[in-house]
């Protein structure tokens, strides 16, 4: 059983794991939408979304399989991005879209790859309380949870491309300050 500091028999779980568990269990749940097709209108998606979020966070969070253990979550992060990505999905996909390369749009991508960025898209876009390089690097280790080649540099390369587009104030700021230390 879980409290609600995130502790399970008797361990507190840090909130940067938290987080990131976050927004792993956001990807699988947005992949898992993504399979069943998209609703015949925005209301039926709507409700499609609440059931999954409901579903997950019911049954999946720091559940104990034979094989594999799910990480736990912030409920609320983990709701607002998979809420989030998916309300604002063709706005994401413009976006990345016009970070990919002409040979690789959206549509054409890994299902898995597609909803690493779509997420991360919407962080960047949507909460700008996380620090971009926070971002970058958190869907990047997502990835590689994934994939073990080099999809993880290649999300990396389409989210740096993203930030420049969307906070390229706060990039520029971050190289200055990373460029004062060396």
């Amino acid at each position: 059983m879980t409290d609600s500091a995130g502790a399970k028999g008797g361990k507190k779980t840090s909130s940067g794991a938290l987080r990131r568990g976050s927004r792993l269990a956001a990807v699988q749940a947005l992949y898992q939408l993504s399979l069943s097709g998209d609703a015949a209108d925005d209301t039926a998606d709507e409700i499609v979304v609440e059931d999954a979020i409901i579903e997950f966070l019911a049954h999946r969070p720091g559940a104990e399989l034979p094989e594999d253990a799910y990480a736990e979550v912030d409920g609320d992060l983990f709701s607002d991005l998979v809420r989030g990505a998916r309300r604002h999905q063709v706005g994401l996909i413009k976006v990345l879209d016009a970070a990919l390369p002409t040979r690789w749009r959206f549509e054409r991508l890994d299902r898995i790859l597609a909803e690493v960025l779509g997420c991360a898209a919407y962080e960047m876009k949507y909460r700008p309380d996380v620090p971009v390089a926070v971002i970058i690097n958190e869907y990047v280790e997502i990835t590689k949870a994934f994939y073990e080649g080099k999809e993880g540099g290649f999300i990396n390369g389409i989210l740096q491309e993203v930030a420049q587009g969307l906070r390229g104030d706060e990039v520029l700021e971050h190289r200055n300050e990373r460029a004062k230390t060396t």
